[in-house]
């Protein structure tokens, strides 16, 4: 049982830690979207956007799946969220949103560190 409570929290962390880059990547990509001025543009980088935060989606459901960690769940949510905020043209709430992802990848992941460091694995 012990074994399973490892693997476990060795999936979490490889997930928290892929997903939260993932997510300091989207917040860059959002800030990218508020310096272009020409709509034409804009258009074609928020579905750019939104195609990247669909596939972040995804993988956020894969993690919540093989963990079975119910706070990847909040994350993708949110992501869902901030698809709709990005439509709207709504930035800040968008960008607060990711922020909060971050903040629970960042939670999980570290939860999920100090277990494995009772175990001296990493």
């Amino acid at each position: 049982m012990a074994e399973d409570h490892v693997k476990r929290a060795l999936t979490v962390f490889n997930y928290a830690e892929k997903i939260k880059t993932g997510l300091i990547v989207a917040s860059s990509m959002l800030e990218f979207l508020d310096e272009i001025s020409k709509e034409a543009e804009l258009a074609g980088a928020e579905k750019m956007f939104t195609a990247y935060i669909n596939a972040l989606i995804l993988e956020v459901n894969i993690a919540a799946n093989a963990s079975k960690a119910e706070g990847f769940g909040e994350i993708a949510a949110n992501l869902q969220k901030v698809i709709e905020y990005v439509k709207q043209r709504n930035s800040v709430a968008a960008q607060r949103l990711i922020s909060e992802a971050i903040s629970m990848a960042t939670t999980h992941g570290s939860r999920a560190a100090q277990i494995l460091k009772d175990k001296n694995l990493i």
